[in-house]
């Protein structure tokens, strides 16, 4: 029997979706999650990386401690004889206005720092955070340009990169065709309002407010090449995946 491919936060949409995607192709999975592991102290992380394949990481949305998951995971790895990290990480990490794109650059750099066998996936917003609810109090404006990504494609392009060699040692963008939610909105039959967001003061909600300043500056743009490469085919357009993933 293969060794298990061992995803971490499998209760969320990101892992669920990865856990989907490797489960399609025949490959066995660990599922990793609060009730066998801790994050944030690390316990657990050692014992269930024993005799896996490889290792999906990411952390949390907007965790303020994403340095010392990455180290924990990384030490953990090490430790088990992990041969393969996937760090899941955010589209141009490098933007010092968005604070949890930051802490994403540096982790990545632990990752790559590892003395592992290493890639790092970058996606940009998936397609189907945006709901007719969502769409109607937007906290940035629906012009902005994104290049949203299918959840599916972007779990087709986590299994590319656990399991081909050939990805090893690189930074893969996944991003869809260039669109905005004005666009999304008008296509879907859906209501377009925009809200301002105002932080709570916490650090979670610190970074959607500087996320969501930059989007109605910039949106958050990226190639779709190279997710069509890894994908062997185009990626998906926001709207078809909105409609895939509600049966229209």
């Amino acid at each position: 029997m293969n060794k298990p491919i061992a995803v971490i936060g499998s209760e969320g949409k990101t892992g669920k979706s990865v856990i989907a995607a490797l489960s399609a192709r025949n490959y066995s999975t660990r599922a990793l999650n609060r009730s066998n592991i801790d994050l944030e102290s690390g316990h657990g992380l050692e014992e269930n990386f024993q005799n896996v394949a490889a290792v999906y990481s990411l952390a949390p949305n907007f965790h303020p401690d994403e340095l010392g998951i990455a180290a924990r995971v990384v030490l953990a790895a090490r430790n088990a004889g992990v041969p393969r990290l996937v760090f899941h990480s955010v589209l141009q990490p490098q933007l010092p206005q968005m604070p949890h794109h930051v802490a994403k650059s540096e982790a990545e750099e632990i990752y790559i720092n590892s003395g592992i066998e290493w890639a790092i996936l970058q996606p940009c917003a998936y397609a189907q955070n945006l709901t007719a609810a969502v769409v109607a109090n937007l906290p940035y404006s629906p012009e902005a340009r994104f290049g949203f990504v299918d959840i599916a494609d972007m779990a087709q392009a986590a299994v590319r990169l656990l399991t081909d060699p050939s990805t090893t040692h690189g930074i893969y963008e996944a991003c869809g065709p260039e669109t905005s939610v004005a666009e999304v909105g008008e296509l879907m039959g859906w209501e377009v309002g925009k809200q301002r967001f105002k932080s709570d003061g916490s650090y979670a909600g610190d970074c959607m407010e500087a996320m969501f300043e930059y989007y109605e500056l910039h949106g958050l743009r990226g190639s779709s090449l190279t997710l069509k490469m890894l994908l062997e085919r185009e990626p998906s357009h926001a709207v078809s995946a909105l409609k895939k993933s509600l049966r229209f």
